[in-house]
């Protein structure tokens, strides 16, 4: 039998390789004759450069940058010589997950150190940069990220703002005069793994902030600077981000950088399956094994998963689902590809105890889906 493995990562717990290999162990224990073919994937947050290098066979250059709190730490992004092109994934300089959950504000935090990594990319002779936008600790707008490539956001009386969160309320103009020409002539295209607009009840500010360490006061000030920065964009540059599908995503940085460096905004998840060749590894697949953190009804709004599922159900390829919490589950019985879902849990834990023990209860998981698999005849 030839399964597939292909899961997202689980957040704070294990990388998306790391839950491939455990489940690859715990089957071949119950099931030596199965042939695990692993593919880690990424939405474009934490994962995403492993993801794609498979393909890619690029090369990681690492930068000691800012951190979302301007702190210096080491981060990378996968330069492609042959193609003069750059992947750099926000999270590895402005990720949520470099923050302990006490110092997560997005009010102040900054996505400069992203910028720091795109314009050294583009030093190096990057003359197309993708910036994948997950897992974000930020919601500034694409203010950090462009200040580190020479624009200047300016206040009524002129002062230089710094490019966080809380200061987009107080932005009045902006001035790109100091930007390097090679910034403008580079191409740029923002991997998304959402489609919320820039502002509102569906926007950056009211969906994720929370989870970014704004409180209900804090969110209202950030939407107002996120409605505040559009219409500065609006009436710099013509376009206002809200009318961008996905300008929401990375706190507003897709919408902020469309404008500011003409990027174009795709879907994350479709790039990332098209590059790792989805549709011809399930030709060649009896059964799909994925799953993420959580599955909820966040799942299935165009993201990984959902897209994985969807060629699945083309190429009428079984799937299993393994996640850490299983939410909706309806919705998920819904799903005509899905022969099963479960989570990891199988009795009552502490969020601490299931973090601890992830590798242990995946490889536990591993050992009944292949008790149960070897049973079973596909065709």
């Amino acid at each position: 039998m030839n399964i597939l493995i292909a899961p997202d990562k689980f957040k704070d717990a294990l990388s998306a390789t790391e839950i491939c290999h455990f489940l690859q162990k715990g089957i071949l224990q119950t099931f030596p004759k199965a042939h695990c073919t692993l593919l880690p994937l990424a939405d474009g947050g934490e994962g995403t450069l492993e993801s794609l290098n498979s393909n890619f066979k690029g090369e990681f250059i690492y930068q000691t940058v800012q951190n979302p709190l301007f702190e210096a730490v080491s981060a990378s992004y996968l330069y492609i010589p042959q193609n003069q092109t750059a992947v750099v994934e926000m999270a590895r300089a402005s990720g949520i997950e470099l923050l302990i959950p006490t110092k997560r504000n997005c009010l102040k935090t900054s996505s400069f150190g992203t910028g720091q990594l795109i314009k050294e990319a583009i030093q190096k002779g990057a003359k197309e940069i993708f910036l994948t936008v997950g897992g974000t600790a930020t919601n500034d707008g694409g203010m950090g990220i462009a200040s580190a490539l020479g624009f200047r956001f300016l206040a009524n009386d002129g002062t230089v703002l710094q490019a966080t969160g809380e200061n987009l309320i107080a932005v009045a103009s902006i001035d790109g005069s100091q930007v390097p020409a090679e910034v403008f002539n580079t191409k740029f295209t923002i991997a998304t793994d959402v489609t919320n607009p820039f502002f509102g009840e569906s926007g950056a500010a009211y969906v994720f902030a929370k989870q970014k360490g704004a409180n209900e006061e804090g969110i209202q000030l950030l939407d107002k600077g996120l409605q505040n920065m559009a219409q500065v964009l609006e009436r710099h540059f013509g376009i206002n981000p809200q009318t961008l599908v996905g300008s929401g995503a990375g706190g507003g940085v897709a919408g902020g950088l469309a404008v500011l460096l003409n990027a174009n905004i795709i879907s994350a998840a479709s790039w990332i399956l098209e590059i790792n060749r989805v549709d011809d590894l399930l030709e060649k697949t009896n059964i799909l094994v994925t799953g993420e953190g959580k599955v909820d009804s966040q799942t299935w709004d165009g993201k990984l998963i959902s897209q994985l599922l969807s060629k699945a159900e083309a190429k009428a390829v079984p799937v299993i689902i393994v996640c850490g919490t299983l939410q909706d589950v309806e919705i998920v019985t819904k799903q005509k590809s899905v022969l099963y879902a479960t989570s990891i849990l199988q009795e009552p834990s502490t969020l601490e105890n299931a973090l601890a023990n992830t590798p242990q209860l995946l490889e536990n998981q591993g050992m009944l889906l292949g008790k149960m698999l070897s049973s079973i005849s596909f065709k």
